[in-house]
């Protein structure tokens, strides 16, 4: 994708000009105002549990918390993007995933961007967040996820949230 076409996505993000980027066609193209564009279908979780999974047009994200967790131990949540419907990942978007730890909680890299990721490519993406708790106790765990997923004709700017719980022994 070209600069421009990049830049008119990141505007797209912003809201400016309500401009959607083609991400391999050298012309953009104009959306109707967001206000008038039906919001796509996203699943939700259940009002009082965590959302680990999050779902709308061309992508899917699922957070995979770790199995187990201990006091003074490293252990890891994932966080997975797969694009679905003939969209693929825009790997020159500037991707973040920027984590809110809870109290108690080191999290070494709390703001990640594409290039810190396992993982990424136009295929999916793969962010681990490593974290180490100081007690034990639930762990609450809030995350913004900042991403494009993309067809032949069309860029697609998302920014899901995310969370997730540990319980830390």
């Amino acid at each position: 994708m070209g600069k421009c076409l990049a830049f008119a996505c990141i505007l797209a993000v912003f809201g400016v000009g309500g401009v959607g980027a083609a991400c391999s066609s050298s012309e953009a193209r104009e959306d109707p105002p967001a206000a008038a564009a039906p919001a796509p279908a996203q699943a939700q979780a259940a009002p009082t549990g965590p959302r680990l999974h999050a779902e709308g047009q061309g992508f899917v994200v699922d957070v995979k918390p770790p199995a187990a967790a201990a006091v003074g131990s490293v252990a890891k949540a994932q966080v997975v993007l797969k694009p679905t419907g003939g969209y693929h990942v825009n790997k020159e978007f500037p991707t973040v995933l920027a984590v809110t730890a809870p109290t108690g909680v080191d999290v070494p890299k709390a703001k990640q961007a594409a290039a810190d990721a396992a993982s990424f490519e136009e295929s999916g993406a793969v962010f681990e967040v490593p974290f180490t708790a100081k007690e034990a106790g639930d762990k609450s765990f809030a995350a913004t996820f900042r991403f494009a997923v993309c067809t032949a004709t069309t860029c697609d700017p998302k920014n899901e949230k995310l969370a997730w719980n540990v319980s830390v022994k």
